[in-house]
């Protein structure tokens, strides 16, 4: 009876969930729109510089490097015992990594859930190293947006301090920890490609730590808005509504779209590659 009662209920909450992150999906699309329709397309031109394309680059690179690290975090979860080949967890990982970009924004996880599955992991595993990943997802992001921000007033306590947490944790060989260590890697490498991007076209006056900071914060609006794929156009307005305020709007829109090209293209790298390499084996 009381599991009959539950369910109603629980279709309910999804249905809200589910409408909810519509909702905000569609109205993160209407304010980039106004967005776009009121920027003179005229100031983007001097951004389309060989220092930008250069940024998008490297930062595919930094994108696809972040993606492996997460890969790791998610290992130390979902194979406590060290019983998998290491390229079958990255064949799985890297499916979902691809994945993630279908509406739903949930087919990732469903992915690794189906594949991990075959491969001889406990679905409850699977299940339980999903949730925990999330919730290191707003803990490693949020810390590591800290970090930039202190990078601003005090490069070496925000790097150090960064450094002790990584290491410490490695050292220690939790699975927990470990996968601390590696989703702060991976926000860090995120950060370091929003600074490189920044770079190239915001003005010389702007912290790119900051700019790093923001980013991550609408990596992360972008994350748990469910519905919108990779975070597609939430993470955009995020990042155009965060940071509007002290930086011109050629220069942000540049760097907003140059950010989502060069995570596309690092999922893209990574997913691929990690793929056709099991294939050739």
């Amino acid at each position: 009876m009381a599991d009959a009662a539950s369910a109603p209920r629980k279709t309910a909450a999804a249905r809200l969930l589910k409408w909810g992150g519509a909702a905000a999906l569609g109205g993160s699309l209407i304010f980039i729109g106004e967005r776009l329709w009121g920027l003179d397309w005229s100031t983007l031109q001097p951004h389309l510089s060989v220092g930008l394309v250069g940024g998008i680059a490297v930062g595919t690179l930094l994108f696809a490097a972040a993606d492996r690290a997460l890969a790791h975090g998610w290992t130390a979860l979902a194979d406590l015992d060290r019983t998998f080949p290491p390229s079958d967890m990255r064949r799985i990982y890297a499916r979902g990594v691809l994945l993630k970009y279908l509406p739903g924004s949930i087919f990732q996880y469903v992915s690794r859930q189906v594949e991990g599955s075959k491969s001889g992991i406990e679905h409850k595993t699977l299940a339980k190293s999903a949730v925990v990943e999330v919730g290191l997802h707003l803990v490693s992001s949020m810390s590591v947006a800290a970090a930039c921000l202190t990078f601003d007033r005090s490069p070496v306590a925000a790097i150090g301090a960064a450094t002790l947490v990584v290491g410490t944790s490695l050292v220690m060989r939790r699975p927990l920890l470990t996968a601390l260590a590696f989703q702060i890697l991976a926000f860090g490498a995120f950060a370091a490609a929003a600074a490189l991007v920044g770079s190239a076209v915001l003005p010389a006056g702007a912290s790119l730590a900051q700019f790093a900071a923001l980013f991550l914060l609408a990596w992360l609006a972008g994350f748990i808005v469910p519905v919108a794929p990779g975070g597609l156009g939430v993470r955009e307005a995020a990042l155009l509504a965060l940071a509007g305020g002290g930086v011109p709007a050629a220069g942000l829109m540049a760097a907003t779209l140059a950010l989502r090209v060069s995570s596309i293209a690092g999922d893209l790298v990574y997913g691929l590659a990690t793929l056709q390499r099991r294939r050739r084996n």
